[in-house]
């Protein structure tokens, strides 16, 4: 293996983990409102927590598949949290 291929591949890691972090608060308020609505729906418990997981692993591998793929194709970092954050602020009159 050269220092080349090691290198890309602690890059596609670390790319990763930071897609990640990036997408873990929509996760948990995903998996927070599948709660939410489970338990206002009169689900049983156990029924409510797998939905809750489901949704909030599904909503992390999305959102970090999206932000990682985007960071390959342009090079550039692409953060959930700060777009929104910005769109958030550009939006006040």
């Amino acid at each position: 293996m050269s220092g080349g291929e090691a290198t890309f591949g602690m890059s596609s890691v670390r790319t990763a983990l930071v897609a990640g972090l990036d997408a873990l608060p929509f996760a948990v308020l995903a998996s927070i409102a599948a709660v939410v609505f489970g338990l206002a729906g009169s689900l049983s418990s156990t029924l409510v927590a797998a939905i809750a997981a489901f949704v909030g692993v599904a909503v992390l591998l999305v959102l970090a598949s999206i932000s990682a793929n985007m960071y390959r194709r342009d090079g550039k970092r692409f953060y959930f949290v700060r777009a929104l954050v910005w769109e958030g602020l550009l939006s006040f009159p």
